[in-house]
């Protein structure tokens, strides 16, 4: 049986075998060497590569060889197991332990915080101030590049016909002075409301004279009466027919609706307004409806509107105070609203009164301008704003050949109206004179209700 050849089934089962024999003892070896290094090595991190994978990967990775057993192989394994016999003899090296932090009978609370860097807190801090700055000097660049003065020679150079001795002796630094023209549709039109004003801009002092609606005029037409003057020869006839009672043309103007006034009173929150009369009035025609009690009322831009309108009552208390009792309603309304506007909470509402006195009043001021007199009138103090009316006669009459009746005028006392001017409204260094008027029925009477000058408060 010795010399039998094997046949191939055999063969391969044998060889099958064979390898299976030789992967179990090299496995068992490496184990051995394995065991080795942990002994000499405290850490797997630090053994030879090939024995710091698990033993399946190392296979797979690293497949061997099925060898044949011949009569060299028990030899060198049993030199091998004696080279690991001798390792695992040898006294393996202790490491130096870590050294440890010294103890500390502190407690968390006692100690102190680490501190941050102050570089990045200071470079923060820098770049806010210098966008801070930025913005301030964008802001003022616009303020003085839109915000501005008035300029008075361009006012002087549209006021033609002041009197040469005016334009001689020349200015008062600062003193502004205008026109405030208020129409009503309702009543054609006409301007039923005329003040002038003087704005003493280094006193902070405001000066505001009404001129009656009946004032008489030297005008071509047959009812001559101020009011009319806007709608024939629009705001450049005015003027001049102010000057004429005045005595020199006002600088600036500005002409406004009688909605204007609802609108900037409701974008003021009302007005508190003490109402001097039981107001009643009825006009289906017109579809108005006043009906106000006299006292402290709390009124709306369209309240607001109704008051101003009111001249007389049809029902209730029997009052007609005429075109005089309109304008001292007139006067003592915006006294009220003047003392509201200066108030923080309409100031919270600025933007909406500039835009809607930028769309809807006609002046020869431009935006920048009006911002600079409203900036400026923030500074009238408790007595900064006195309201007076033109003296004369309110109960001249003159006969109508269109309308076969009397109408009612104001004659003008030019001499009282004069001493007004001069003492309170004169814009130039020198005193106006009765030759700078053109008052074409002059009277001296004054029979109009005069009272004291008044301070918003």
């Amino acid at each position: 049986m010795k010399g039998r050849r094997l046949s191939e089934e055999e063969r391969r089962q044998r060889e099958k075998e064979e390898r299976s024999r030789q992967r179990i003892l090299d496995q068992a070896y490496r184990e051995a060497e394995r065991a080795v290094y942990a002994r000499v090595y405290q850490d797997e991190y630090d053994y030879p590569q090939d024995f710091r994978e698990p033993r399946d990967r190392v296979y797979e990775e690293r497949p061997r060889r099925p060898r044949p057993l011949d009569s060299d192989t028990i030899p060198r394994r049993v030199e091998m197991e004696d080279t690991i016999l001798h390792r695992l003899e040898e006294p393996i090296p202790q490491k130096e332990p870590a050294r440890q932090p010294p103890p500390t009978n502190r407690r968390p609370e006692d100690i102190p915080p680490i501190k941050k860097k102050k570089g990045m807190k200071r470079k923060i801090i820098l770049s806010v101030l210098i966008l801070l700055a930025f913005l301030l000097v964008v802001g003022l660049a616009v303020h003085a590049i839109f915000v501005r003065a008035p300029d008075l020679d361009k006012a002087e150079s549209q006021g033609e016909g002041t009197h040469p001795a005016l334009l001689e002796a020349g200015r008062r630094e600062d003193v502004y002075t205008f026109l405030l023209v208020g129409r009503d549709d309702a009543g054609g039109g006409n301007t039923d409301t005329i003040m002038v004003g003087c704005y003493d801009v280094p006193n902070d002092q405001l000066d505001v004279l009404s001129i009656y609606r009946d004032t008489l005029v030297d005008v071509p037409w047959e009812i001559k009466k101020v009011n009319s003057v806007y709608n024939h020869l629009g705001i450049e006839g005015l003027l001049e027919e102010v000057r004429d009672l005045i005595g020199y043309t006002p600088d600036y103007y500005f002409v406004l609706e009688l909605d204007i006034v609802e609108e900037l009173v409701d974008a003021m929150g009302g007005v508190d307004y003490d109402v001097p009369y039981d107001m009643h009035y009825d006009d289906p025609t017109q579809d108005l409806h006043i009906h106000y009690d006299a006292g402290m009322q709390h009124l709306t831009g369209a309240d607001a509107v109704k008051v101003l309108r009111w001249r007389k009552n049809n029902s209730g208390p029997s009052i007609s105070v005429g075109d005089v009792g309109r304008v001292e309603v007139q006067q003592s309304f915006m006294k009220a609203m003047v003392s509201q506007a200066l108030s923080f909470s309409t100031l919270t509402n600025i933007k909406e009164i500039a835009e809607i006195v930028d769309t809807k009043l006609d002046s020869n001021l431009t935006y920048g301008e009006m911002v600079w007199f409203g900036e400026h009138a923030l500074f009238l103090g408790e007595d900064g704003a006195r309201f007076h009316s033109l003296p004369g006669d309110y109960t001249g009459r003159l006969w109508s050949q269109t309308y076969q009746n009397y109408q009612s005028y104001v004659f003008v006392n030019d001499g009282a109206l004069l001493d007004i001017i001069n003492n309170h409204m004169n814009p130039y260094t020198t005193a106006i004179t009765s030759d700078m008027q053109h008052v074409i029925y002059g009277t001296t009477v004054n029979n109009l209700p005069t009272t004291e000058d008044t301070a918003v408060g």
